[in-house]
């Protein structure tokens, strides 16, 4: 993509939080800024330095990430973050074609404002809905009334699902301004796994089962672990047995997760796997994916689930209605009902036509919504788009 001097097109990505933090939103923007940069664009990303052991310049994938600093205090980070943002933009905004703000709040705030000043179009992503959606973070009062004020002049805002695009026209952005974009994933990474390909996955992860129920996430409140603990300790004893169930992710209640599982006897067909670069492997090696979520975006894991052609099981939060279109890709529960999810997984476990057949649905899935090749032609549609409407503004 050509920008409208000649020169590719550059993006600058605001990530307030991005690698080594691993989340959903920061991998999100991991990805995209590697698609793009392999298509061709110019990538700079704007994080935190929250650690002086961070480099502060890295070249990754293609592109460069610049890690600015902050005062790493509880509940001041932000606000002290913001001071180096403004600086950086105020310096070097006006040599990108196009901001992308990829968190709502004081720097999408603040790009928004500095966007207005240089002339420069600022997309901002929705990375939540309901109530971590934009409106509840934003807040009320003062303060939240500006910040909404400002957030409703973006240029241009990204919604990762149909739930998000309707929670932003009801925010009070303008319809024609928001785009359904969901997240992507390499489908090179994250792919179906033969019976022989899962063995190794297992063998090297050193699991020793016949099926395994996999769950990738944060164990915090909004995410529920405790209530898959529970659904999975309601799993009828004869559809466990040979099976194990994995958790891989940290948080903070992580030590709640271990005291339930061995509370409840569950620590010989439980895994605790903790945070891994490797999560890609424990993909190949599950047949069958989880999410017990009380809230959710679209939900990364489930992408990357759907990529690796595994069955998903979900409660009913934003994106999951994605795996009961036909053909079905998933199952979908009721947040919260622990006996629905555990017959559920209980039904998966003993029905592997079931597991197959779903399973080459959700690759079909990715493939024809999530994969990056299909994101990344989306975003450098929109932003040209944009750098065509601020040509047509008189931008130089």
């Amino acid at each position: 993509m050509i920008s409208h001097d000649g020169d590719p097109t550059r993006v600058l990505m605001i990530s307030p939080q991005f690698r080594p933090i691993v989340g959903g939103y920061e991998r999100a923007a991991e990805r995209l800024s590697a698609a793009l940069a392999d298509a061709g664009l110019q990538v700079v990303v704007i994080t935190e330095r929250r650690e002086s052991a961070w480099p502060a310049v890295e070249l990754t994938d293609g592109y460069e990430v610049r890690r600015l600093s902050c005062l790493y205090r509880r509940h001041l980070h932000a606000f002290t973050s913001l001071f180096s943002f403004a600086g950086f933009l105020l310096r070097h905004g006006h040599t990108f074609d196009v901001w992308h703000v990829h968190q709502y709040g004081l720097h999408a705030a603040l790009a928004i404002v500095l966007g207005k000043v240089l002339h420069c179009p600022v997309v901002l992503k929705l990375t939540s809905t309901a109530s971590m959606g934009i409106r509840s973070a934003l807040g009320g009062g003062i303060k939240g009334r500006i910040l909404g004020f400002i957030h409703r002049r973006v240029s241009a805002c990204i919604a990762v699902s149909e739930e998000a695009r309707e929670e932003a026209i009801r925010f009070g952005i303008s319809p024609e301004r928001i785009h359904l974009v969901p997240n992507g994933v390499d489908g090179r990474q994250f792919h179906p796994a033969s019976s022989e390909e899962r063995a190794a996955a297992r063998s090297a992860l050193g699991l020793d089962c016949e099926r395994l129920v996999l769950y990738v996430g944060r164990l915090s409140a909004e995410k529920n672990p405790l209530a898959l603990l529970a659904a999975w300790a309601a799993v009828d004893t004869k559809a466990r047995e040979g099976a194990l169930l994995a958790l891989v992710g940290d948080g903070p209640d992580r030590d709640q997760v271990h005291a339930i599982t061995h509370m409840r006897n569950l620590a010989g067909n439980v895994v605790l796997a903790g945070n891994r670069s490797d999560v890609a492997n424990w993909y190949r090696a599950a047949d069958v994916f989880v999410i017990s979520s009380h809230l959710e975006g679209l939900s990364n894991t489930m992408i990357e689930a759907l990529a690796s052609g595994l069955p998903v099981i979900s409660t009913r939060v934003s994106g999951s209605s994605l795996l009961v279109e036909s053909p079905n890709a998933g199952l979908v529960v009721d947040v919260g009902n622990i006996e629905m999810l555990a017959r559920e997984m209980e039904r998966l476990l003993q029905d592997g036509s079931m597991r197959t057949l779903l399973g080459k649905n959700a690759r079909l899935r990715f493939e024809s919504l999530f994969s990056l090749e299909i994101l990344s032609k989306k975003m450098i549609s929109l932003y040209e788009s944009l750098l065509v409407w601020n040509v047509k503004l008189g931008k130089s």
